[in-house]
C-alpha cells in the first residue's frame, strides 16, 4: 500500500519536462532569431565590401517596406545599384522611406521620396484649410470639393447649419459624411444626418462635410478615381500628373442615402482596404471589369456613353494644379524647419494620391489627397472563411510599375545618367567585339544555312507566326553574315575590307551607339508622366501663389531656426520693420491682435507650445490687409499689404527674397493691376524677355527716386489725404485708401 500511494503521488505531481520542453522552443526560437541577424550582417557586410564604380546610380531601399517590390523590379530595369540594407555613410542617390521622410534622420545628402511634415499637411483639416482659405480669396476657382466643419472647435455651426436645411425642408434630406483627421483605409467614417449623432472617440478631430449623393454611377455601382502625382521640387515648383490610375468600386449597387441604407458602408464608400473584405468584392484580371479597374477604362466608358473624356480629365489636371499651389506655403514652412538655411540636408520629392469623385454631370470632386498612396503589387484574396493570402495584382503592376520607374528616371543625378550611358555603350561594343572574335568564318555556308532556316521553319498551319519567325530569323543571319565576313578578313591577314564591308559594320556599330544613348531619352519621352507645372498651367495657377509671399514673411520672422511658430517678440519685429505703424497699428493693437489669435489657433497646437501658427499669421495678415489696406476685394488687399511690407523690408538688401517665389512675367502685354508693388499706371507693358520681382522692385525704387516731394503733396491734396511717406510707393501706383487714413 504504501508503495503504491507513494507511486500515486508522484503521478500527480507536475512533470519537470513541461518547463524543459518551454525553455527548448525559446532556445530554437532565439537561435532562429540569432541566425537570422547573423545572416542579415554577413549579406550587409558583403554589399559593403563590393566596389562599386562611381558612375553607378545608388538607391536605398533599407526603409521601403511594401514598396520594396514594385521600387526592385524598376531599379533590376534600369539597371540601377540597390542597397537594401542602407550604407554606412548614407551616400545614397535616392533614399526611398515608404511612410515619413523622418523614417532616416541621418540622410544629408541625395534625395528622399517624402517632404517634411508632409503626413500633417494633407491631413484632412490642414488640407481643407488650406483649400479654404483660397476659396475665400478665388470663390469661383475653388469650388471643387465640398463644404467643410472642422469638429469639435466648429460644432456650433456645423449644427446651425443643419437646422436650416432642416427649417427649409430640403429635399432630399441633406446627409453628411464624418471622417477621422488623420485616418486612413476608411477607418472611422460615417454618415449621419443629425448632429447628436456625431460622437468624438478618445477627443479625436474629425472633419464634417456635405455627402455628395448625386453621382455618376457604372453598372449601377458608386466609384472613385485614385490620381498619382509626381512633386518633383518645391523650389522652383515642378510637379507631373500620371496618365494612369486606378477606379475604386464599391460592392454594393448604389442607392440615395435613407434612414435605412445609411449605415451600409459597402454601399457609400469606396475605399479598397474597406471593400476587399466585402463577400461581393470582384476580382476580375480584366481592366473593365472587377472591383477595381483601371482610369483608362473608365474614360473609355465614359466616351462610349456620349460624353466628353477629354473635358473630364482637364478638369481633374486642374484640380491638381489648384490644390498643389494651396498646400505649398505650408510645405514651404515645413521644409525650412526640417533644412533651415544654411544647413545641408537631402533634396525631397514625392508621389502623392488624389482620391477624385465624378458627379452626376462628370464635374470632378476632391475627397482628399493621401501623402503615401498604396504601391504595394498585392492584393488579398480569401481563400477560406476569414482565412486570406496575398497573391499578385496585374492591375497594380500595369500601373504602378511604369509610374515608379519613370519617377527614379525624373530624380536621378542627370550628370550620372550620361556617364552611365556611356559606360553602357563601351561594355555592349566589349562583348559585341568579343562575340564577332568567336563567330564561325563561312560566309557562304551561312547563306545556305539561312534559306535553309527559312523553308524549314515555314509553317501554313501558322502564317503569322512563319513571318515573323522568318524576319527575325533573316536579320540573324545578316548579322553573323556580317560579322562573319570581318572575322574571316582579320583571319587571312587583310589589313583593309572592302567599302561596303567597312560601311556596313559602321552603320551597324552607330546603330547601337544611337540606341544605347537614346535609351532613357525614349524612356522620358514616353513616360507615363505629364508635366502640368510649369510647362501648361503656370499662367492660369501664377495669380493663386499670393500667399506663397505671406509664407516667406512668416518665415522670414520667425526668429528661432527651425521653428515653426512666431512668438510674440517676432510678431512686434514684423509690424515694426514692416512699418505697419505708420498705418496706424499701434503696439498695443498688434499685441491684442497677438494674444487673440494664438487663443482662436490654440486647438491647432496639441503639444501646448508658445507661438502662432502659420495659418493663424495669415489670419492676422488678413486682418491688416482689411483694415489698413482697403480695396475693392480681399485678394487685392492682401496683395497690398504684401506689397508694402516687401518693399519697406527693402527685398534686395536682404535674404527675404530667397525665401518668396520667383514668379515669372512671361506673357507679352500684361495688364497689371492697380495697388501692386510692381504697378505702374495703368498702361500695357511690353516685355521682351523673363522679367522677375527684383526687375520690378528697381524700377518701381528709381521712379520713386524721381518722384519730388511737391508731386506727392499735390497728389495727395487731390485725394484730400494726409501726406504719409510710407504709402508713397502704394499712392503713386494707384491705391484706393479711405480718407481716414
Amino acid at each position: 500500500m504504501a508503495a503504491s500511494k507513494s507511486l500515486l503521488e508522484s503521478l500527480k505531481k507536475p512533470e519537470p519536462t513541461n518547463f524543459k520542453m518551454t525553455d527548448f522552443r525559446r532556445e530554437l526560437h532565439l537561435r532562429h532569431k540569432r541566425e537570422e541577424h547573423m545572416k542579415k550582417e554577413r549579406l550587409k557586410a558583403q554589399q559593403e565590401s563590393r566596389y562599386v564604380p562611381k558612375y553607378a546610380i545608388t538607391i536605398d531601399t533599407s526603409r521601403a517596406r511594401s514598396n520594396n517590390d514594385v521600387l526592385r523590379m524598376c531599379i533590376r530595369e534600369l539597371g540601377f545599384k540597390e542597397y537594401p540594407f542602407g550604407r554606412k555613410d548614407n551616400s545614397c542617390d535616392v533614399h526611398w522611406h515608404a511612410i515619413h521622410y523622418e523614417d532616416n534622420p541621418d540622410v544629408y545628402g541625395g534625395k528622399v521620396n517624402k517632404f517634411p511634415g508632409m503626413g500633417e499637411i494633407c491631413s484632412k483639416m490642414t488640407l481643407f484649410r488650406c483649400l479654404d482659405t483660397l476659396r475665400d480669396l478665388f470663390p469661383t476657382e475653388y469650388d471643387f470639393y465640398p463644404r467643410t466643419w472642422y469638429l469639435p472647435a466648429q460644432f456650433h455651426e456645423f449644427s446651425c447649419e443643419i437646422r436650416k436645411l432642416h427649417e427649409r425642408r430640403v429635399k432630399p434630406k441633406p446627409t453628411f459624411i464624418i471622417k477621422p483627421d488623420t485616418g486612413a483605409q476608411g477607418d472611422g467614417i460615417y454618415l449621419l444626418r443629425e448632429p447628436n449623432e456625431y460622437s468624438s472617440y478618445n477627443g479625436k478631430c474629425h472633419v464634417a462635410q456635405e455627402y455628395m449623393s448625386n453621382v455618376y454611377l457604372i453598372d449601377k455601382f458608386k466609384f472613385d478615381l485614385r490620381i498619382y502625382v509626381l512633386l518633383k521640387s518645391l523650389e522652383p515648383l515642378e510637379f507631373y500628373i500620371c496618365r494612369e490610375g486606378l477606379a475604386r468600386f464599391s460592392t454594393v449597387p448604389y442607392e440615395n442615402p435613407t434612414n435605412k441604407n445609411i449605415h451600409e458602408s459597402f454601399m457609400h464608400l469606396t475605399n479598397y482596404s474597406l471593400n476587399k473584405r466585402s463577400s461581393t468584392f470582384n476580382r476580375s484580371e480584366r481592366e473593365d471589369e472587377g472591383s477595381k479597374r483601371t482610369l483608362s477604362s473608365v474614360l473609355r466608358r465614359i466616351a462610349m456613353n456620349g460624353h466628353d473624356s477629354n473635358k473630364v480629365w482637364k478638369s481633374i489636371e486642374r484640380i491638381v494644379c489648384r490644390t498643389i499651389v494651396a498646400i505649398v506655403p505650408e510645405m514651404k514652412v515645413e521644409y525650412q524647419a526640417a533644412m533651415p538655411p544654411g544647413k545641408s540636408g537631402a533634396s525631397c520629392f514625392q508621389v502623392l494620391g488624389f482620391d477624385i469623385l465624378l458627379l452626376h454631370n462628370l464635374k470632378p470632386v476632391l475627397l482628399e489627397v493621401n501623402a503615401s498612396p498604396s504601391l504595394s503589387l498585392d492584393s488579398e484574396q480569401e481563400v477560406a472563411p476569414g482565412v486570406f493570402e496575398y497573391v499578385h495584382s496585374p492591375k497594380d503592376e500595369e500601373i504602378k510599375f511604369p509610374l515608379i520607374r519613370d519617377t527614379l528616371l525624373h530624380v536621378v543625378p542627370m550628370e550620372k545618367l550620361k556617364y552611365y550611358r556611356k559606360r553602357k555603350r563601351k561594355r555592349m561594343l566589349r562583348k559585341l567585339k568579343a562575340s564577332t572574335s568567336h563567330k564561325t568564318k563561312r560566309p557562304e555556308p551561312l547563306v545556305k544555312q539561312r534559306t535553309s532556316i527559312v523553308i524549314i521553319k515555314a509553317d501554313e498551319s501558322d502564317e503569322e507566326k512563319r513571318e515573323v519567325n522568318v524576319t527575325q530569323q533573316m536579320s540573324e543571319m545578316h548579322m553573323d553574315l556580317d560579322h562573319s565576313v570581318v572575322s574571316q578578313g582579320e583571319s587571312t591577314g587583310r589589313d583593309t575590307v572592302s567599302d561596303d564591308e567597312r560601311e556596313s559594320s559602321l552603320k551597324f556599330d552607330t546603330d547601337i551607339d544611337e540606341e544605347v544613348d537614346n535609351y532613357y531619352e525614349n524612356k522620358l519621352k514616353e513616360s507615363c508622366l505629364k508635366q502640368l507645372y510649369p510647362a501648361i498651367y503656370d499662367e492660369e495657377c501664377e495669380r493663386f501663389r499670393i500667399l506663397e509671399r505671406v509664407a516667406g514673411l512668416f518665415i522670414y520672422f520667425l526668429g528661432i531656426r527651425g521653428s515653426l511658430r512666431i512668438g510674440p517678440t517676432g510678431f512686434r519685429t514684423f509690424a515694426r520693420k514692416c512699418r505697419l505703424n505708420r498705418k496706424g497699428m499701434t503696439n498695443a493693437a498688434v499685441d491684442i491682435m497677438y494674444i487673440d489669435l494664438q487663443r482662436r489657433w490654440d486647438h491647432m497646437n496639441p503639444e501646448r507650445t508658445s507661438g502662432l501658427c502659420y495659418q493663424g499669421f495669415l489670419d492676422a495678415c488678413m486682418e491688416i490687409a482689411r483694415r489698413k489696406f482697403y480695396a475693392p476685394t480681399k485678394i487685392e488687399m492682401l496683395e497690398n499689404l504684401a506689397d508694402h511690407c516687401e518693399l519697406s523690408l527693402n527685398l534686395k538688401d536682404n535674404d527675404l527674397a530667397n525665401n518668396l517665389p520667383r514668379l515669372h512675367f512671361r506673357r507679352l502685354g500684361l495688364q497689371y493691376r492697380q495697388g501692386s508693388m510692381f504697378a505702374m499706371p495703368r498702361r500695357v507693358i511690353e516685355m521682351t524677355e523673363e522679367t522677375t520681382i527684383e526687375d520690378l522692385l528697381t524700377t518701381q525704387e528709381k521712379k520713386l527716386r524721381q518722384a519730388s516731394k511737391e508731386d506727392i503733396e499735390a497728389f495727395l491734396r487731390k485725394r484730400r489725404m494726409t501726406y504719409q511717406p510710407t504709402s508713397a510707393a502704394s499712392l503713386l501706383g494707384g491705391t484706393k485708401s479711405p480718407n481716414s487714413e
